[in-house]
C-alpha cells in the first residue's frame, strides 16, 4: 500500500482476530505501541464476489490513512475473469478526510463521498472489534511477541439483513445477543435477538420522539451509536460493528 512503508510491527504488540459479516469473512491484524493502534490490517474474503486487502493507518486514536487494493465481481463488466480490479488510498487529517484516489482496472478516478464515509465507519468499526478483544491481549501479558485473539462475533441473521435491504446495511452490536441492521436507504431500521424473529421499525417524521419506531421498540441514533429501547423501559446503546460495502456496489468506470 502507498504511504504505508514504515515497519509500524517493529517494537509493537500485534493482535490477530477473525470475524464474519454476513457473506464475507475476515482475518485482522493490529500494531499497537503504547497500547494504541497505529495500523490495522484486514484481509477479507467476499466468497465468489471476490476478496480485498484493506490497512487502516492510525495517530493517536485518529484515522490517518485507508487503503484497499481487491478484486471484485458485479457491475460493468470487468477483466477476463470477470473481476473488477479496484484500488483505494485515502488520507485524512485528525479523522477528517485530506486528499486520496481511486483507481478501476488501473483508471484513476475520484473516491465518492459514500467511499469516504464508508472507510470512516469501517476504521471505526475495527477499533471497536480492537477494543472488544482487549481483555484477551492484555491478559498475555506481552508487550512485543504475538497475542492471538480471536473474538467471536454473531451477527444479525440473513433475514434481517434482507428486511433492512441487503446491500450497503450497518449493522450496530447493543450486546451478544442483540444487534440492529440499519438499511442503505435509512428508511428502516431491523431489530433482531437471540431466538427471535426480527422485526421492523419505520423511520419516523422530522420532530417525533424516535427517528425510528415500530413492534415495541424505539430508537434514535446520535452519530455512530444507536440507542434503543424497549416497550419495557429497559434501553441499550447500540455501537457500529460492520459497515463494509456491498462488494458487487462497484464505481462505474472513468471515461
Amino acid at each position: 500500500m502507498p504511504g504505508e512503508t514504515e515497519d509500524v510491527a517493529a517494537g509493537a504488540t500485534i493482535v490477530r482476530g477473525s470475524y464474519t459479516a454476513g457473506d464475507v469473512s475476515t482475518e485482522w491484524e493490529a500494531a499497537l505501541k503504547d497500547g494504541k493502534p497505529e495500523r490495522i490490517a484486514e484481509w477479507r474474503s467476499y466468497g465468489d464476489f471476490g476478496n480485498a486487502n484493506v490497512v487502516f493507518g492510525f495517530h493517536n486514536g485518529a484515522l490517518m490513512h485507508y487503503g484497499e487494493h481487491g478484486r471484485r465481481r458485479g457491475g460493468q463488466a470487468g477483466s477476463m475473469d470477470g473481476f473488477r480490479r479496484i484500488e483505494l488510498n485515502l488520507s485524512f487529517s485528525d479523522g477528517r478526510f485530506r486528499d486520496g484516489f481511486k483507481t478501476v482496472d488501473g483508471i484513476e478516478t475520484e473516491p465518492s463521498q459514500a467511499e469516504i464515509r464508508a472507510a470512516q465507519l469501517q476504521a471505526n468499526a475495527a477499533l471497536e472489534r480492537l477494543a472488544a478483544a482487549r481483555p484477551a491481549w492484555q491478559s498475555a501479558g506481552q508487550s512485543t511477541s504475538f497475542s492471538i485473539a480471536s473474538v467471536p462475533e454473531r451477527g444479525p441473521s440473513a433475514e434481517a439483513r434482507k428486511l433492512a435491504g441487503a446491500g450497503g446495511e450497518i449493522v450496530f452490536r447493543c450486546s451478544d445477543t442483540l444487534h440492529v441492521v440499519l438499511g442503505a436507504a435509512e428508511d428502516r431500521l431491523v431489530v433482531e435477538t437471540r431466538d427471535r424473529l426480527p422485526v421492523t421499525l419505520r423511520r419516523q417524521p422530522s420532530g417525533a420522539r424516535y427517528d425510528y419506531f415500530g413492534a415495541g421498540w424505539g430508537a434514535q441514533r446520535s452519530g455512530e451509536e444507536i440507542r434503543l429501547e424497549e416497550a419495557s423501559g429497559r434501553a441499550f446503546i447500540c455501537r457500529i460493528v460492520s459497515a463494509a460495502p456491498p462488494p458487487s456496489a462497484l464505481p462505474p468506470t472513468a471515461q
